[in-house]
C-alpha cells in the first residue's frame, strides 16, 4: 500500500525529515512542495526512496536543493502522492542522490557559504528599472529565462556576493544597485540597537523573550533586514516594555519607532524615484 501525505505546518528541518522518511520506506512517487497561493512549485520524483529529480521551473537538479534549503521559511506545505513514475526530465537529475542525509548535508553547507542568503527573501514583490514587476522573487527564480539576459548585463562589482546558485549572485548583484528592489519597505536589523537600548536595563527574561521573538520574525538566522510589517509586530513588543518602564520611556520608544518606519519608507520612495 502506498504512502500519501499533506503536511500544512512546516518547520526547519522539515523537508529533510520527509526525504529521509520516504528515502527508508523506499517509496516511488512525486514530492509536491508550495510557498502558497499562486507561487510555483517544486517537483522531487522519487524511485525507490531515492530522489531521481527535482524542479523548479528554469531550476532543475542539486540545484532546486539548494533553493528549498535557503527559502524553507517561506514553505507552506508538502504533501507527497505515490505512483510509477514512468519518464523522468534528464536534465533535472539529481546527481549526488545516493544517499538522502549526505545529499543534504552537502546542501546545508553550501547554503551556510551563501553569501546572498542574507538579503533574498523568496516572497517578497519585486520592482525593477527594466519596465516590468515579479508577484515574488521565487517567480524571478522560477522563470529565470525571463530575467536572465537582463541581470547577466550588469557588470560585478565589489558589492558582489557568492551563492551556490548563478541566479542568486545576479539577484544579490541586481538588487545592490537597484535595479530590482522589494515593493514593501525593509527595516535594518542594526537599527533596532538603538530602540533596544532604550529599554535598558533589561532583565534576563525580557532580553530572552524579545530574542527569541526577533528570532521567530525573521527569515532565516543570517537575515540582515525585517519587512516592514514584521518590524511593526516586533516595535509593538517594544512598546509595551518601554510603556511599563515609565509613560517618558514610552514616549521615547514611540518617536524612535517613528524614526525607524520613517526612514525605510524614505528609502523605499527614493528607489522608487529613481526607477521612475
Amino acid at each position: 500500500m502506498g504512502i500519501s501525505f499533506h503536511i500544512t505546518s512546516v518547520r526547519e528541518g522539515t523537508i529533510f525529515n520527509v526525504m529521509q522518511f520516504l528515502s527508508l520506506e523506499r517509496v516511488t512517487g512525486v514530492l509536491t512542495i508550495r510557498f502558497g497561493r499562486q507561487l510555483p512549485e517544486v517537483s522531487i520524483y522519487f524511485i525507490a526512496g531515492n530522489i531521481a529529480t527535482a524542479e523548479f521551473g528554469a531550476i532543475v537538479g542539486d540545484g532546486v536543493l539548494d533553493m528549498l534549503l535557503c527559502q524553507e521559511f517561506a514553505i507552506k506545505e508538502v504533501s507527497f502522492a505515490p505512483g510509477r513514475i514512468n519518464q523522468v526530465n534528464e536534465n533535472a537529475i539529481i546527481v549526488r542522490s545516493s544517499n538522502i542525509a549526505s545529499v543534504m548535508l552537502n546542501v546545508s553547507k553550501d547554503v551556510d557559504k551563501c553569501e546572498s542568503r542574507p538579503f533574498i527573501y523568496g516572497l517578497l514583490p519585486v520592482n525593477s528599472t527594466m519596465g516590468r514587476t515579479s508577484a515574488s522573487v521565487l517567480h524571478i527564480l522560477q522563470d529565470f529565462g525571463a530575467w536572465q539576459a537582463d541581470l547577466e548585463t550588469l557588470p560585478k562589482g565589489e558589492k558582489d556576493k557568492k551563492a551556490p546558485l548563478k541566479e542568486c549572485v545576479l539577484i544579490h548583484r541586481a538588487l545592490s544597485r537597484g535595479v530590482l528592489s522589494y515593493q514593501r519597505p525593509l527595516v535594518s536589523i542594526k537599527s533596532l540597537k538603538g530602540l533596544l537600548d532604550l529599554l535598558n536595563p533589561i532583565s534576563e527574561k525580557e532580553a530572552n523573550n524579545l530574542r527569541g521573538y526577533l528570532r521567530s520574525l525573521l527569515p532565516h538566522p543570517k537575515a540582515t533586514h525585517l519587512s516592514i510589517e514584521r518590524f511593526y509586530a516586533f516595535a509593538s513588543a517594544i512598546e509595551s516594555i518601554a510603556q511599563r518602564r515609565s509613560p517618558e520611556v514610552g514616549d521615547r520608544a514611540r518617536r524612535a519607532i517613528h524614526s525607524l518606519i520613517q526612514s525605510a519608507t524614505k528609502i523605499a520612495e527614493a528607489e522608487e524615484t529613481a526607477r521612475a
